[in-house]
Parts: structure tokens; sequence; C-alpha cells
């Protein structure tokens, strides 16, 4: 049995009316009534990734030729505090380009989001992070190094006069600590320490400080007010980057938000620490969302509700409504687990790239381990097998911790889903993403083992970091190649 909450107490749900439900979302599907609201998506490698990398560069190229044309290179010699000053305007301009490509990174811009993934994104942003932090402190150390030499003063005199006298200094300064504040609650000590709606929380200051950190170059940078060019090269890219926040963060989840006004409908506990949260609204056949999605979900319960929580979509999305499937031992879980029916509903996106558009085989196979289900759940519902049936490869460590049971066994006994469960310990030795019984076959054989026709399949992974990345590894040792491996992980 399990339980949904109506009006806040725990209702029994027979399994065979989940099914019931299940079964009438896949003839919703079938008689394709979720067929106007698809997202039609480009294909996974056109040329918006060229053109992406190639802007990167070029940005970098535009802000070394600024400082060029502002005679950096000249003030390089003789070794002096002109050297110093000159090295401190290049690290900033590359500081401020950078950070301004993180905000437009994750500004959620719809055809980036689609040409990359939200994976590879988060990893150039954590880079260009890592890099724009170090430059900032390059440039602060190296441009008081200069002013100082210059004026004769010492290096902690020279620091509190330009802060003080300086135009927009204060408000750099502050800015600067803010960015500092974010660095290092990202460094992954200090994150496992921290919810993720807390650090989440906590990380939209990096906003707050580049918006604070920068314009003081805007008002007093040589290479910034110098040139007419410079000038108008640097507003457009923050006016650029302003607006992308401004319209993806803000203004379109608003507006999807009101336009489809979604509520909960029903909780059911699908088991120990895991729910199913089903959601209906208005115009969903105008949605543009695709199984295997995820969106930012936050729940209008009172204190809390501004914690977005990044969760995928557990089924296919149908003109009936939605679903997710979420554990509730982690951050904010109990608030989900005891939602009313009515709960207003406010998303983010619809986000990420693991949908049925990237395929490039004719057959599909999934390796999931724990709640990595759901997104791929959602994909085995809209998947209907031309060639033969979808293969599910399901990692956990007890049998009772199967998640969505009566969903896979319905896919086994109506679509002919193969149906691998891997179930055990972890496997301390050999190959980690086996369970302990299994771990001394080695990682690309196993994969071969358990799809002997690995070759026909687009694979799709999804899981937690450690264990997605061991068997992202041995797909790829295995001969799977990128355009077919398709891979989302928990990581954060």
């Amino acid at each position: 049995m399990s339980a949904a909450t109506t009006r806040g107490r725990p209702v029994s749900i027979p399994p065979a009316a989940r099914s019931a439900a299940f079964r009438a979302a896949r003839a919703d599907v079938a008689a394709g009534a979720r067929a106007p609201r698809m997202l039609t998506a480009p294909p996974r490698r056109g040329w918006w990734p060229d053109a992406v990398g190639t802007f990167t560069w070029v940005t970098a190229l535009i802000v070394v030729a600024l400082w060029v044309s502002g005679g950096g290179i000249q003030a390089l010699l003789p070794l002096g505090a002109d050297t110093m000053s000159s090295l401190g305007r290049l690290s900033g301009l590359l500081a401020s380009d950078l950070m301004l490509l993180q905000v437009l990174g994750m500004a959620r811009i719809p055809w980036a989001e689609r040409s990359f993934g939200q994976d590879r994104l988060a990893r150039w942003h954590r880079l260009m992070g890592l890099w724009s932090f170090y430059l900032l402190l390059a440039h602060l150390v190296t441009i008081v190094i200069g002013y100082a030499g210059s004026s004769g003063q010492t290096f902690l005199g020279e620091a509190w006069s330009m802060i003080l006298t300086f135009p927009g200094m204060l408000i750099a300064t502050a800015g600067t600590l803010m960015i500092w504040f974010v660095v290092v609650t990202s460094i992954r000590v200090a994150r496992r320490k921290l919810r993720y709606e807390s650090w989440h929380l906590l990380h939209l200051y990096a906003y707050l400080g580049i918006a604070l950190a920068l314009p003081h170059q805007l008002w007093t940078g040589t290479d910034f007010i110098g040139h007419r060019w410079a000038t108008i090269y640097w507003w457009s890219l923050y006016a650029f980057a302003l607006a992308s926040v401004l319209i993806y963060r803000v203004g379109q989840p608003a507006w999807l938000s009101l336009r489809h006004s979604l509520r909960v409908a029903a909780v059911v506990h699908e088991g120990p620490n895991i729910v199913t949260v089903h959601l209906t609204g208005q115009h969903l056949k105008d949605m543009r969302v695709a199984a295997g999605q995820f969106f930012v979900w936050r729940f209008l319960t009172g204190p809390g509700w501004s914690r977005g929580h990044p969760f995928s979509l557990s089924g296919a999305p149908t003109t009936a409504g939605l679903r997710l499937t979420i554990g509730t031992g982690g951050d904010d879980g109990e608030r989900i687990a005891t939602l009313k029916p009515g709960t207003r509903v406010l998303i983010e996106g619809p986000y990420g790239r693991m949908t049925a558009d990237v395929r490039t085989r004719p057959r599909v196979a999934v390796f999931a381990s724990g709640l990595g289900i759901a997104p791929l759940m959602s994909l085995l519902h809209e998947h209907i097998p031309t060639e033969g049936p979808a293969t599910l490869v399901y990692r956990m460590s007890r049998a009772d911790d199967e998640v969505l049971a009566a969903d896979i066994d319905w896919l086994v006994q109506n679509t002919g889903l193969r149906h691998i469960p891997l179930v055990g310990p972890r496997s301390r030795v050999g190959t980690p993403w086996l369970p302990q019984q299994l771990g001394h076959v080695a990682g690309p054989d196993a994969v071969r083992l358990l799809v002997p026709d690995l070759d026909d399949h687009d694979v799709f992974v999804c899981g937690p970091g450690p264990w997605s990345d061991a068997i992202e590894a041995d797909l790829r040792a295995a001969g799977v190649p990128p355009e077919a491996l398709h891979v989302e992980n928990f990581s954060w």
C-alpha cells in the first residue's frame, strides 16, 4: 500500500490504482495528446556549440586587444610600478570578461541549454569561476602594488586610500567580498556541510557581487573609458548579460508559472523516504517540455518557499499533468512529503537534454542508480520499441530500494522492457559501479554482458556523480561514441 496526503492527512492508495493512473497516462501519450506541446529540440551537434566556443575566445582576444591599444605592452618595460599597474589592468579585464561569461553560461538561455546541457554548462561555470577568482586576486594585488610604487605609500596604505577615494571602490570592495564568500562556500568540503537549497540561495549573491564589483572599471578604468569602441563593447556585454538574467531567470519563469498555474494534485508515498508528487495545471498542451527534462520547483507552503529544487520528471508529461519522484531524506524533504493538494507551485525550466531528440541509434539502454531512475523512467514511458525492447539496468543496494516498481512492471509486461536489477552493496574493489558480488568483472566487459547488442543502442545514464562517472568511463571504453552516450549526474 502507498499513501497520499489529502488536506494534510495520509490516505491509502492501492498499487492497482496507481497502475491504472499510469495506464491512463500511457493512453494519453499513445493518443497523441501531448504532441502539440512537445519540445522540438535542435540536433545534438549544430552550429551553436562551435559559435559559443568561438564567442568565448573572441571576447578574450578583444580584451587583450583593448589592453594593448591602451598602452599595456609599452608599460611593461622597464620593470617597475607601471609594469605592475599594466598587469593589474590586464588581469582585471580578463576577470571581468570571465565573470560576465559565467553569468551568461548560467542564465538558462534556451539554445545554450539545448546545445550543451546543464552538466557541461555547470563544469564551464565552475572552471570560469575559478579562473576569474584567481585573476581578480591578481588584479587586486598587482594594481595596489603599482599604485603604491607610484605614490610612495605602503601596500596597505595605498589599498585603504583607493577604497576611500576612488569612484565606485567602496561598492566594488563589497562586491568582491561577496564573490569571495561564494567561492569559499563553493569549495567541495564546505559545500558538503550545506544543504543544496541553502548553497543555491547563497550562490545567487554572486550575481550581486559581480554587479557591485565591476562598475568601478566602467567609471575609472582606462581600458573601459579611453576608447569609444571599448566603451561600446563593455556596455554591450554588460547589457547582454543583464538582459539574459532578467529574461531567462526572472521573466520567463514568472510567465510560465502564471500561465500554467501548477498545483499539487496528490503526494504518493512510494516507499521509505520516497514520494511521487502529481501536479495539474492550465494550458498544459502548450507547455514545451519533453520526457527526461527537469524543472526547478518552488512549492508555496510558507517559510522556505523561495528555495528551488531541481527535480526531473519521472513520467512522460501529458495533458493530464506532470509527475516527479523525489527522496525525502534530504533537504526540505519532510516539507515536500507533507504538501497539501492545491498547493501552488512556481517553476523554472524546462532544462536538460536527456531527451529522445538526442538519440542517434534505433534502440535505447538506460543505466540508473537510486533516484536517477526518475528522468530515465520518463524516457522509457515515451519510448515505443520498434526494433527491439529497451533495456533498463537498475543499480540498488537492496531489492526493496527499487523506486517506481509498478511502472517498471507495466513496461516489462506491455513493452517487453529488459529489466536487469543490480542488487547488493557497492563493490569496493574492481568495478565500482557494480555490486560487490560482481566487482571482479571488468567494467567494459560488464557493459557488453548486460547489453550484448550495445552498438545498436543510445545509452542514457543517471545517478550519483561518482557512480555516473565510473560507468561513463567504462561505456566509453566499451566503444560507445560520445554522440550515443548521454549522462546526467546528481553532483552539485
